[in-house]
């Protein structure tokens, strides 16, 4: 009996999951093959499928109909198999947003945004963390206790004071707190309420570096040069890889702790031949 494909709403790209989903197609269709799919799609290169996975080909748009009815995806399967194409193809700002809200759109998710009236969120690091502490298990009364499920643990009143605030700004539900919707921030406001918060992760960055065995966290770093250009392409990277964690994260039914990530690049010299900058 086939087993069961995997299901493509629980995917942030499409390499991933054709991967997958080939793999689950082979176990019970033996004919099932790279060469197979290249010729359905009118591709002189039998590997030209091997490719696609590697990352060393690039899905466009008019490929979505065929390899849609070769996966056998149902008309939503199909749109969100299309809208993971436009991803990767996004190079705008305004085109990555447009796929990245219908991406959200079509998983079920609703995402708003934390603007100006309500930058409050931001002013202690313990907010946003409270928040999904609160996602994972409902507040039943006791503020030690709630207070002390985060690292650095935080006094009761402190935690008295963010439930309180979080309640009042409709981020969680107040009759059995709880998160509500996932948030995003609105980078068209640019405010100082941004720039502390993430001074404030860095410095819990630094803490947890010392206080947490290695097979607890994930540090790397990497020196390396680029132009301004680079710099550009090399922030949508990170957006896209922000994309995928995001669709991993949704796509355990349960989790056990909360995580901060942070993406850090930034200038470790002057320009050459330039300004002093």
């Amino acid at each position: 009996m086939p087993i069961t494909a995997p299901n493509i709403l629980q995917y942030a790209g499409y390499a991933h999951y054709l991967q997958d989903a080939y793999g689950v197609r082979k176990t019970w269709d033996k004919n099932f093959s790279h060469r197979y799919i290249s010729q359905k799609l009118g591709m002189r290169s039998s590997g030209w499928f091997a490719d696609v996975l590697a990352g060393r080909k690039r899905l466009k748009s008019r490929h979505v109909a065929q390899l849609a009815a070769i996966f056998k995806l149902e008309p939503q399967e199909r749109e969100f198999f299309r809208v993971l194409i436009l991803l990767e193809q996004a190079e705008s700002p305004e085109e990555q947003a447009a796929a990245r809200a219908k991406w959200f759109e079509l998983k079920g998710i609703s995402r708003e945004k934390v603007a100006r009236d309500r930058f409050k969120y931001f002013d202690n690091w313990y907010y946003p963390v409270l928040r999904e502490l609160l996602a994972m298990h409902p507040f039943e009364g006791d503020y030690n206790e709630l207070a002390a499920r985060l690292h650095p643990p935080i006094s009761a009143k402190e935690a008295k004071e963010a439930l309180a605030l979080l309640i009042r700004l409709g981020l969680v539900e107040p009759a059995a707190p709880k998160a509500g919707p996932a948030l995003l921030m609105d980078t068209s406001a640019k405010a100082p309420e941004w720039d502390k918060i993430m001074a404030s992760y860095m410095k819990l960055s630094l803490a947890a570096l010392k206080k947490f065995a290695k097979e607890e966290r994930d540090y790397s770093a990497l020196t390396l040069t680029l132009p301004a250009e680079g710099l550009k392409k090399a922030s949508e990277e990170i957006a896209a890889l922000r994309q995928r964690l995001l669709s991993l994260s949704d796509s355990y039914k349960s989790s056990d702790r909360v995580y901060q990530c942070l993406f850090q690049v930034f200038p470790v010299s002057r320009r050459v031949g330039g300004t002093r900058a």
